[in-house]
């Protein structure tokens, strides 16, 4: 389901019947079981302009034609309050809880949050290195330049854990439980230059 919300992220839908089409696959992929008689577990057209005229989904701003250009905010709108409706929240609640959220407020509420914002995070990461690696990055300090002693290497918690980044497929990022980032731009800088030698020097 998570893959499934994430992959609509940026789309557009012209009109009440293709939004109301991409909401019914939605749903269907959460699995939402609308126990109450009058609540519809598929958003139809009708339904949707009842939301829309009770202000649950933000009323879209662009046209394609005569068509209103529904997005993703208007999607995430959508399958959140039919989740809050699945949990027998009223209308009056539900309002309150998705009015005026964000993209990444109504991930969160729909439990995709945290999967999204560490693709972000890793994207991010992806980027950064990929500037630090250009052509015209800041050139390297030469091996044989005269650097400081290297501080003794300290003890570590033998039961500290490892956690995984992907930063692109084939290359990775493992940062220890314990691990504290430098303390001062200085040393991160000679950090991220350690580090793109020894990429460099690995890809030669």
């Amino acid at each position: 389901m998570v893959q499934q919300v994430l992959k609509e992220r940026g789309k557009k839908y012209v009109g009440l019947l293709e939004f109301a089409r991409v909401g019914e696959e939605m749903l269907a992929e959460m699995g939402l079981e609308q126990a109450r008689g009058t609540v519809t577990s598929v958003p139809d057209e009708r339904t949707i302009r009842y939301y829309l005229a009770e202000g649950l989904i933000q009323t879209p701003g662009e046209k394609q034609g005569t068509a209103s250009l529904f997005n993703y905010l208007n999607l995430l709108q959508l399958l959140t309050v039919k989740k809050l409706q699945a949990e027998h929240l009223p209308i009056r609640k539900i309002r309150e809880l998705v009015a005026g959220k964000s993209e990444l407020e109504l991930e969160m509420l729909l439990g995709v949050g945290s999967v999204a914002a560490k693709k972000s995070r890793e994207s991010d990461a992806k980027r950064y290195l990929e500037s630090l690696l250009a052509p015209d990055a800041a050139p390297l300090r030469e091996a044989s330049a005269p650097t400081a002693a290297a501080a003794p290497p300290q003890a570590f918690d033998q039961s500290a854990s490892w956690q995984r980044i992907e930063i692109e497929p084939g290359l990775e990022l493992h940062v220890r439980s314990d691990y504290s980032p430098p303390p001062t731009s200085g040393k991160t800088k000679s950090l991220l230059e350690r580090a793109i030698h020894r990429l460099r020097r690995f890809t030669e």
